[in-house]
């Protein structure tokens, strides 16, 4: 697949499909859906830049598609006081786990790419 790292933009989408619905809360898929491509990642790179530059474009996909969630909620759904508290909580989550999913992929794709060496010689 050639366009595959453009997957990587579908957190950001579906958080504007979420905001165009009207949905308010927290959803769990939204999360499984990014821990799901961060791990489609690794099994897709062909390098350790690719793979960067992916899960890269998935941190910037989660980060932006809820920071635009908590702006669109707090304008024009409730703008309570604790709104941007609970949705920069969330960005930092979304985040942290996608970072998290970043480096356990590089050491899964390091350990990979050192095996086919070995067995290439």
């Amino acid at each position: 697949m050639k366009y595959w790292k453009w997957l990587n933009l579908i957190p950001l989408v579906l958080f504007i499909i979420r905001d165009m619905l009207g949905m308010a809360g927290i959803n769990p898929i939204w999360l499984l859906v990014a821990v799901a491509l961060a791990i489609m990642n690794v099994f897709m790179a062909k390098s350790m830049r690719e793979y960067l530059l992916a899960s890269l474009l998935l941190l910037l996909s989660c980060v932006v598609g809820m920071i635009l969630n908590t702006y669109y909620y707090y304008y024009f759904i409730s703008s309570d006081f604790e709104t941007p508290i609970v949705g920069a909580f969330v960005v930092m989550v979304y985040g942290i786990l996608v970072l998290v999913l970043t480096g356990v992929g590089a050491v899964i794709l390091a350990i990979k790419n050192r095996q086919k060496n070995n067995f290439s010689k």
